[in-house]
């Protein structure tokens, strides 16, 4: 299950007045919607999504919410940013059962001695197995680089990215003398 959570505020007032207050509030407006469920309008915290969007690619990444002390698993679906500023105007989540089978990107995190080709990697599971990173050491490098389908995976995840792509290469520190 991801490793990601956002705190949200649920139940905020719909429309572009409120949806402004809550942005110089420091918050973020969103929608939560799933099969089967009305959508919930709710708000997360502005510096916690920067902080989340700025270090992964969020959108098609599993993040868990969490709505009052009940936590929900959630797909990113869409993040609306402002065309000129730049700065988030609107998230939108996408709720997930256990047990469903989804492709989503996960983060790949480079161990000592590694240097990524490549920032994540696109997987396909049940929401419950896959991971929220993918963490890559130098034992797994095979002459010095690793593809894609040389990464460790947990059961029942399979990889949807290009099995032939050099992810991770060994990094090259020069020592001075």
């Amino acid at each position: 299950m991801s490793e990601l959570l956002l705190k949200a505020v649920v139940g905020r007032v719909e429309g572009s007045r409120s949806s402004s207050r809550l942005r110089n509030e420091g918050l973020v407006p969103g929608s939560l919607y799933g099969k089967g469920m009305e959508p919930i309008s709710l708000a997360v915290d502005a510096r916690e999504l920067n902080a989340l969007v700025a270090h992964r690619k969020v959108v098609g990444s599993i993040v868990e919410i969490d709505l009052g002390g009940e936590t929900k698993a959630t797909l990113v679906k869409e993040i609306q940013r402002h065309p000129v500023r730049r700065n988030l105007l609107h998230i939108d989540f996408q709720l997930l059962s256990a047990d469903q089978q989804v492709t989503v990107t996960v983060a790949l995190v480079a161990g000592e001695g590694v240097n990524l080709n490549v920032g994540q990697v696109e997987l396909s599971g049940s929401t419950s197995s896959i991971p929220a990173s993918i963490e890559i050491t130098a034992e797994q490098l095979v002459d010095g680089q690793l593809t894609a389908s040389g990464l460790t995976l947990p059961k029942g995840v399979t990889l949807a990215s290009d099995p032939d792509a050099v992810v991770a290469v060994t990094s090259e520190v020069v020592a001075s003398e």
